[in-house]
Order: C-alpha cells, then structure tokens, then sequence
C-alpha cells in the first residue's frame, strides 16, 4: 500500500511539468525523508545479505523474517512521506503557465498583423 502511495505521487510530480512554468523545492523535509527512507532500505538490504550467515550461526527464522520485514516498510513510508512532502511544496512554490493560443487565435493575429 506504501509503495502505491509513493508511486501515485511520484507520478503526479512527473506531471506537474504540464500545468506549471517551473517547478522548484524550495525547503520542506522531503529530502530529509527520502534520505531516511535509503537508510532504512540500506539496512534491509544489508540484513538480506546476513540472513543465510545468521541462519547458518543458530539464528532461527522467525526471528530473521520479524527482524527484516520491518526496515522496508519504513522504508517506504519514509519515500512515500517524502514524495508527498515534494508535491506539496512544488505546488506552493511553482506558477501556473499561460495557456498556448488556439490555433485560430494565431491565425487571426497573423492576418490582423498581414493587414496592417
């Protein structure tokens, strides 16, 4: 559900480039929470690695699978709390463009300045 979170907002910024002239993260603790999230995804990994070590030493394996389970969903969150905490900000600190005139309006300044 975590990952979903995260995943919807990473594409609404993606699309923000569409409505707005520019996008800007001025301040906001989005990067303080996607650097947390890597830790967190950093430890994962790392007790991924030492599981077969652990097993082999006498660890059992539900202690192994309560012990790992636990620092991805932080993980997660903390890129999912990140994301949103960008589309936040990037929506205060962006301005809205100007629409591009229809193509008739061009036409019209066109012949209006032909004329002229």
């Amino acid at each position: 559900m975590v990952v979903a979170v995260a995943i919807y907002y990473a594409i609404k910024i993606v699309r923000l480039s569409k409505g707005f002239d520019y996008v800007a993260l001025k301040g906001g603790r989005a990067p303080y929470y996607i650097v947390l999230g890597l830790v967190f995804l950093e430890l994962d990994r790392a007790l991924d690695l030492l599981t077969n070590w652990l097993l082999a030493s006498g660890v059992s394996y539900q202690i192994m699978v309560t012990v790992n389970d636990p620092p991805s969903a932080l993980a997660g969150l903390f890129v999912a709390l990140g994301l949103r905490e960008m589309y936040v900000v990037y929506i205060r600190n962006s301005k809205v463009k100007r629409p591009a005139p229809e193509h008739d309006e061009i036409w019209e300044t066109e012949k209006a300045l032909g004329a002229a």
